[in-house]
């Protein structure tokens, strides 16, 4: 348990000083179950404080201090030790937050309270000597409440959180040439709300990196050369910026070559 003092202040040429303070106490409890070696269950509560920045530059409040929000999460799941180097764990969760986002004259202030409830599984660790591997995958069930929801205002799904989320990402260290790796990293998301009033969605994407990597010595010295492609099939799409209906154009394929050297 702790109190904490917050404060933060936002000067702007030309404009006075804007401030926003907050002191609630923050709490936290957790505890786990081993059911053996390899087996545990989990369960907690946190209450915490978040910084929430300014408003986004296409606000007509922009650069305008938001006060600090209160979050709370409450979570519960099993843990288990496949082997000594690879662990799985499942979870629920349940998270909710003031929700902030631009209101129909484009001020960006508080208009609910977002909640978040799903399900995540995560694989970590070794699979063999030469392969490794760092996965996760999210359900979410997102949704938002309040006066501006119950009036038709504001849509149920909050801007930008998609309903479902997959990582992979895989090293593998090549056997028959000591010192190189290759390694893929797969990225999939759903489709996202995108404006305030759920109107406009940003279609499901999936995104594919590859990579290698060959270590070796340099005049005694420890060196790297890796050879990195995000984005191998060239997806096209869009990014949120923050604010409803605020996009940017997501990177094409980009191909990266580097050396670096420990001296």
């Amino acid at each position: 348990m702790q109190r904490t003092d917050y404060r933060k202040a936002v000067e702007r040429p030309g404009i006075p000083e804007a401030e926003t303070q907050s002191d609630p106490w923050l709490y936290s409890v957790a505890g786990a179950i081993y059911l053996s070696d390899e087996i545990a269950i989990y369960g907690g509560y946190t209450r915490g404080l978040e910084e929430s920045g300014v408003a986004p530059s296409s606000a007509a409040n922009r650069d305008e201090p938001l006060p600090a929000i209160l979050t709370s999460q409450r979570d519960a799941g099993l843990r288990w030790a496949i082997t000594p180097d690879l662990r799985a764990v499942l979870g629920l969760f349940d998270v909710r937050k003031p929700y902030f986002q631009l209101d129909t004259d484009n001020v960006f202030r508080l208009l609910g309270e977002q909640r978040h409830r799903g399900i995540e599984f995560s694989l970590s660790g070794q699979i063999s000597p030469l392969l490794s591997v760092v996965a996760g995958l999210v359900l979410l069930r997102p949704r938002v409440r309040g006066a501006d929801v119950d009036a038709g205002l504001v849509g149920q799904l909050p801007v930008g959180q998609p309903a479902r989320n997959v990582q992979i990402n895989a090293d593998w260290q090549l056997p028959w040439l000591d010192g190189l790796s290759l390694d893929m990293g797969i990225t999939h998301l759903s489709r996202r709300a995108a404006t305030r009033d759920n109107i406009v969605f940003l279609p499901a994407r999936t995104q594919i990196n590859i990579g290698g990597r060959y270590r070796f010595d340099l005049g005694g010295r420890p060196a790297a050369v890796r050879l990195a492609i995000s984005n191998l099939t060239d997806e096209y799409g869009f990014d949120l910026r923050g604010a409803s209906g605020s996009y940017d154009i997501i990177d094409g394929r980009v191909a990266r070559l580097s050396l670096s050297v420990d001296f």
